[in-house]
């Protein structure tokens, strides 16, 4: 956690929006992988993966209740209202994840259509939460309290999975984002993290897809190699 960050700092949300971006994608990402051809193949890594994202939405919708709104509630009270109804959407997202954990129990044909669900819940809560909070966390969170939330948000992800978190995150990283995690430390799941990206050279000619760490595509191939494979074949 900074403690010497100029009186004129404020919160910088890059690692949010990238976990953001990364709680959308992959629940639909998952429902494309569970109606393509070759996918019982894969149901070990999808079924795991699927758990990951459950977990990942739990965590961070956890910090979120217990540290960031709060706080926010208590900088901005003009957003008391919007917060509240964030709230009972947040809270309505607890049926689709439901049906996707019944939905593991059989086939992955079936869990299709319950992760597309979940998806298309987890996009209007985020664009919603989004539009209400970014720029009142931006303009009017104290620097403090917003390194709270970064530290309850990446500690609340159990160590077992961190570097796995890291990956999906990262692999959602825009080049200008990657660079401004290294830049400034923005933390995302794993302080590794962090520590991989000062390696990189040249970064803004790399793309987006080779900024994953290897051991991430390897995770991903047992998740979404037949999606490759069945592109490949077009």
């Amino acid at each position: 956690m900074s403690t010497l960050a100029p009186a004129h700092a404020r919160p910088d949300t890059t690692g949010l929006l990238m976990a953001h971006a990364a709680l959308r994608g992959e629940f639909a990402r998952l429902a494309e992988a569970c109606r393509a051809p070759g996918a019982e193949a894969l149901r070990a890594g999808i079924a795991a993966h699927v758990a990951l994202m459950l977990d990942l939405l739990y965590h961070h919708q956890e910090a979120e209740e217990d540290v960031l709104l709060p706080m926010l509630s208590g900088a901005a009270p003009h957003l008391r209202p919007g917060l509240a109804a964030l709230a009972a959407q947040r809270a309505g997202l607890a049926v689709p994840v439901a049906r996707v954990r019944v939905g593991l129990t059989g086939p992955l044909e079936q869990l299709a259509r319950p992760l597309a669900q979940l998806a298309e819940a987890v996009r209007t809560y985020l664009d919603a939460q989004e539009e209400l909070c970014l720029d009142a966390i931006r303009t009017l969170l104290p620097l403090s309290a917003w390194e709270r939330f970064d530290e309850a948000r990446r500690w609340r992800v159990p160590p077992a999975v961190r570097s796995r978190a890291a990956g999906v995150v990262r692999s959602y990283g825009s080049p200008e984002q990657l660079a401004r995690v290294r830049a400034t430390g923005s933390r995302l799941p794993d302080l590794a993290v962090v520590r991989a990206l000062r390696s990189f050279q040249a970064l803004r000619d790399l793309r987006p897809s080779s900024l994953t760490l290897p051991a991430h595509h390897r995770r991903m191939r047992r998740v979404y190699g037949h999606l490759d494979a069945a592109g490949a074949d077009r």
